[in-house]
This record gives C-alpha cells, sequence and structure tokens, in this order.
C-alpha cells in the first residue's frame, strides 16, 4: 500500500476532508475488548495510525467504480462487503444506489464507518460479525471480499468461509475476491521496510514461509515522542492463483476474470501486488 494525499505538517493530520475519523485516531491504544487470536486484535485505532494511507477515500472511490464495472449489477443490488473495515468501499458502493451490508468484527473499525456513512449521507446495513458464521444473512446479489481479509484462518476454516459466502449468494451472483499475490514474495521471502508516517515512524518486518504460504508479519510504530508501539503479528494464508482458483471452484464458484489491482490492469504473476478474482456462483 502506497501513502497518497498527505501535506501536512502537525502531528496529527487526515486526507483533506476527512475530518471524521480524527476522533477514532486519538482514542488511545489499545482500544479493543479482550480477544484471543490476532485478527480479532489487531484491527483498531493502532492499524489506521499505522496505516494512514488507508485515509485515501479518492483511491478507495475509484476503486469501488472498478468494483461497480466488474459487478456489472442492477441500480438497488443487495451487496455484501465482508471485512469491511471503516467503510471506505462500501460508502461509495451505497452512494451508486446499491443497498449494501458492511460486516466487520472490530467494532472501532463499525463505529468509523458509521461516522463516514452519516457524513456522506448514505444508508449501509453495519453488522458486527465473525466471517465463520455468517447464519441469517442474504440473500445478496453479489459479494466483495477486498484487501487480503481471507486468509486469516486454517485451510479448513478458510475454505469454509468462502462455502459461506456462496450460500449467502443469489444464483449466478457475482463475487470478487482481492487478496495479496504471493508470488513475488517467494523470490524475496524477507522484507523489511521503513516508512514516515503523520503518526511516527513505522517498520514492518514480514516473512513469506513457503512450506506453510503464510505470511508473518510485526509491525512497529515509533512515535513522534518516542513511545514504541507494536501492532499483534499478523499470520495470513496467501493463496497462489491456481490455488484461488480451486478453492473458488470447490466453493460452488466458476472464475471469470483476474486482475493484478482493483483495476482494469491485467494479472502479471510475478509481478501484480494483488490477485482480485471475479467468480460467480454456479446455479
Amino acid at each position: 500500500m502506497l501513502a497518497t494525499g498527505w501535506d501536512c505538517d502537525s502531528e496529527l493530520c487526515i486526507t483533506p476532508g476527512e475530518s471524521i475519523l480524527i476522533e477514532l485516531t486519538r482514542r488511545p491504544a489499545p482500544y479493543y475488548r479482550a480477544m484471543s487470536s490476532w485478527h480479532e486484535q489487531l484491527f483498531d485505532d493502532r492499524y489506521l495510525r499505522f496505516y494512514p494511507e488507508l485515509f485515501d477515500l479518492d483511491r478507495a472511490a475509484k476503486e469501488a467504480d472498478f468494483i461497480d464495472r466488474a459487478l456489472a449489477l442492477q441500480a438497488g443490488a443487495r451487496v455484501l462487503d465482508l471485512g469491511c473495515g471503516f467503510g471506505r468501499h462500501s460508502v461509495p458502493l451505497a452512494a451508486m444506489g446499491y443497498r449494501v451490508t458492511g460486516v466487520d468484527r472490530s467494532v472501532p473499525m463499525l463505529t468509523a464507518a458509521r461516522r463516514l456513512a452519516a457524513e456522506r449521507n448514505v444508508d449501509v446495513e453495519w453488522l458486527e460479525r465473525d466471517m465463520r458464521d455468517l447464519s441469517g444473512m442474504g440473500p445478496f446479489d453479489a459479494g466483495v471480499c477486498l484487501y487480503t481479509v481471507f486468509g486469516y484462518f486454517d485451510e479448513a476454516t478458510n475454505e469454509a468461509v468462502l462455502k459461506n459466502i456462496h450460500g449467502l449468494l443469489n444464483s449466478n451472483a457475482p463475487f470478487l475476491l482481492d487478496v495479496s499475490n504471493p508470488l513475488p514474495l517467494a523470490a524475496q521471502q524477507q522484507y523489511e521496510t521503513w516508512r514516515e508516517g503523520p503518526f511516527g515512524t513505522r517498520l514492518e518486518r514480514s516473512v513469506y514461509d513457503a512450506l506453510q504460504g503464510r505470511v508473518i508479519a510485526d509491525r512497529l510504530l515509533i512515535a513522534p515522542d518516542g513511545r514504541h508501539e507494536m501492532l499483534p503479528q499478523s499470520s495470513v494464508r496467501l493463496y497462489s492463483p491456481s490455488e484461488l482458483r480451486r478453492l473458488l471452484e470447490l466453493s460452488g464458484f466458476e472464475l471469470e476474470a483476474v486482475y493484478g489491482a482493483l483495476a482494469d490492469e491485467h494479472f502479471v504473476p510475478n509481478q501484480s501486488p494483488r490477485i482480485v478474482l471475479l467468480a460467480r456462483k454456479r446455479g
């Protein structure tokens, strides 16, 4: 992810016009309930301080335009955004006239999502749910799962998540799955990045375990006052294109197209940072 649109000298700043998110980033860390797994602890105000580029809503709007073109839905269609975060894609999709349901486990993210929707004067149904249990929801005319929120669990559970999504969709409904591409990581296996941001210096160390197909990442934020803030270590299963196709087909989907980003970009196996798959529910 690349931060864009920043132009300020103050310790606390966000992209122009997005003051709705200030309150969340001002909360003292940690702000989360007692949880057991990394994916139940990582996505709070600390995560947003570490990735302020997520506040680039102009970029999110362009990605939503691509999603709109890819799904090719009728006005008023019901769309599921699974792992919606603070709603940066749910909100522009709702502004296009879709009836959007945003699902996330993180209370802080959903709080920010509700504020963003209110700022943009759009209606979105926000649900605090675990993607492993989506019973009682739907049916939906389409589903999206964006920015590598798929792959958090073990093999069997990840497969079950796809089957859960399949069960929520109407017949022939499109499904857009967006994940990080592991193929460029295979040659490097271990990498470290340092970046400056409005909330301090960010260090991210990632190791790609080729035998397990997982990326293990550690993140440290060094605040301007010198405080060190370590985020929970994450471990995400990154599937190859062939593995993703197999999983989708086993779950009852048919693959229609593959892109290299949330844009009209061809997928280049060893270069594209992302794998974006457009599939359709069979039957």
